[in-house]
């Protein structure tokens, strides 16, 4: 079995109900690709003969001439196809040229934003080459430069999402002859598989095709077809990948654009956005950018009782930038999240379960723009995280900083009851109170600003 390129559009999936195709859930007991076949026990996946040949070929005399009976079955290790082929004339051959099999598969796809650039204020679609600028010419020409670029490209992205396997001798796969025809078995592994935007897996779309190649047929030998597109399959029992399954499914969720690739090891997403630029008045970003998120990169915080609080990149903001989440979790048990950016996170652990603290210290705008936009600032939010491990609603916490270039200097004590921030006009002091668990506020001109704020390197 090979992975062979393809330029096929993604083709209109035959409702379930319609199709003939009957795909087993798990793979055989005892499944081994040797082309002995005794396992395949459950009824025929698929059963072809001369009604399933594509038009316009050398006719099927009868079914010794061509015909084959067909097993598939799909599990986490990936997609079994076993096959018993009626064949009066074998050619196999280990360049795939004679008798062989291929195999089509397409999954739940991600969604493809509009073909468009995004700038501080919008979206500004280019659904058509027209809809670029129509002078000065200098941006005319860039602008269906880039149009062009990015359609071919997206044309790229989504001929990746349909998989064509060629099954044939010189494979992984194993093929046997006896008198009349020929046995195979292939395994085709779920890292092989398109990316898919759906966690669990619970759909797949099949086209199967055995091929005849006898010398006397034409050059593509006389081929029997499953469907003319591609047949769908429900799962009863989805499958589910990677070493945490619920966050994996979870982070797919929050982005439309999402996808990643199916496997034991699945960790990380592939995300298609157009990304926000700072005066991006003209396209130059491409649509989509794809920006990969590695969920293995998982930091632990604390453990409170039996539950972790760990942050793992998980979520891709407007201007195509990763973000992490915060995740409290029993073991692999994801209890609940909140994206908290790239601010940082205190934690002090307080019966029955956690106060903490976020941090934001960056520019004064998220892109830099606008008045005073890459000025610093720091803010604070104050939330706390109970017994069952759900977070509460933040309070937000005033800061310093934002108007001038003049650097901000910020503290945290150890044990969240007091935070300050300060800048050249003053200071801002957070003193939790014990008893509400809430945060009282006592603001400083810079007059008035005690030394250690004031000196504070």
């Amino acid at each position: 079995m090979s992975l062979l390129p393809t330029t096929l559009l993604l083709l209109a999936a035959a409702p379930a109900s319609d199709s003939a195709l009957r795909l087993h859930e798990g793979l055989p007991p005892g499944f081994q690709a040797d082309a002995k076949l005794d396992e395949w026990t459950q009824p025929p996946s698929l059963t072809l003969g001369a009604a399933q040949q594509v038009a316009g070929e050398r006719k099927v005399a009868s079914p010794d001439d061509l015909s084959a009976t067909l097993w598939l079955a799909v599990g986490p290790e990936g997609l079994a196809i076993a096959g018993e082929v009626r064949d009066d004339q074998l050619q196999l051959t280990r360049d795939g040229s004679g008798d062989h099999a291929e195999v089509w598969l397409t999954l739940p796809p991600p969604k493809m934003p509009p073909l468009a650039f995004v700038n501080q204020f919008q979206e500004q679609p280019v659904p058509t080459l027209n809809d670029c600028p129509r002078k000065p010419p200098k941006k005319v020409a860039a602008c269906e430069t880039w149009w062009k670029q990015q359609t071919e490209r997206r044309q790229q992205l989504l001929d990746a999402l349909v998989a064509h396997y060629a099954v044939h001798p010189g494979s992984t796969a194993h093929f046997e002859p006896f008198p009349g025809g020929y046995r195979f078995e292939a395994l085709i592994p779920a890292t092989a598989f398109p990316r898919t935007a759906e966690a669990p897996l619970a759909h797949l779309s099949l086209r199967v095709d055995v091929v005849d190649g006898d010398a006397g047929a034409a050059s593509r030998g006389t081929r029997l077809s499953s469907s003319p597109t591609f047949q769908t399959a429900a799962l009863s029992k989805p499958l589910r990948f990677g070493q945490w399954p619920e966050l994996l499914e979870r982070a797919l969720k929050a982005h439309p654009g999402a996808s990643y690739q199916p496997g034991a090891d699945a960790d990380s997403l592939e995300v298609w956005l157009n990304p926000a630029q700072a005066y991006q008045y003209a396209p130059r970003a491409p649509s989509p950018d794809v920006v990969r998120v590695d969920l293995s990169q998982v930091k632990s915080l604390a453990a409170v009782g039996d539950l972790e609080l760990v942050t793992v990149p998980a979520e891709v903001n407007t201007q195509g930038q990763v973000e992490r989440w915060l995740v409290s979790r029993r073991e692999q048990a994801l209890v609940d999240s909140r994206n908290i950016g790239n601010d940082e996170i205190r934690v002090a652990p307080r019966a029955p379960g956690a106060h903490l603290v976020q941090v934001y210290n960056g520019p004064s705008s998220l892109m830099g723009t606008g008045t005073c936009g890459e000025c610093p600032l720091v803010s604070f939010q104050h939330f706390t995280m109970d017994a069952r491990g759900h977070f509460s609603a933040p309070q937000r916490l005033e800061g310093a900083g934002g108007l001038t270039e003049a650097p901000v200097q910020w503290t945290v004590s150890p044990d969240l009851s007091r935070i300050e921030a300060s800048d050249e006009r003053g200071s801002v002091r957070h003193t939790l109170d014990p008893k509400t668990g809430r945060y009282r506020t006592r603001k400083l001109q810079r007059s008035q600003a005690p030394p250690a704020a004031r000196d504070r390197p």
